[in-house]
């Protein structure tokens, strides 16, 4: 009699740990879909601001920008020749004339 308690307590044992383990095992499983599911958002996310990116620094944007903060296209250079004092290259224009 003891030793028939002794297996169906080892059974018993063994089907609440394979009970367990399976429980642990299916918890695990969707904590990894989670994850996969939160990693695919983020890659969406990150495709999208790389997209808003290129396009913040495409120059046609920023030249927009430039012009919405009051900036306007420089002028031709001017240089000044220091032996001879004599500042060559074109004319600045003035506004208006």
């Amino acid at each position: 009699m003891p030793f028939v308690l002794l297996v169906l307590g080892l059974l018993g044992g063994a089907l609440v740990t394979l009970l367990m383990l399976h429980a642990v095992l299916a918890e695990d499983t969707f904590e990894i879909a989670t994850l996969q599911r939160e990693n695919r958002e983020l890659g969406q996310q990150e495709q999208a601001l790389r997209e808003k990116v290129m396009e913040a620094e495409s120059p046609e944007a920023i030249a927009e920008a430039a012009e919405e903060l009051g900036m306007r296209p420089g002028e031709e250079p001017r240089f000044l020749d220091l032996e001879t004092g004599e500042v060559t290259g074109a004319e600045p224009t003035r506004k208006g004339e």
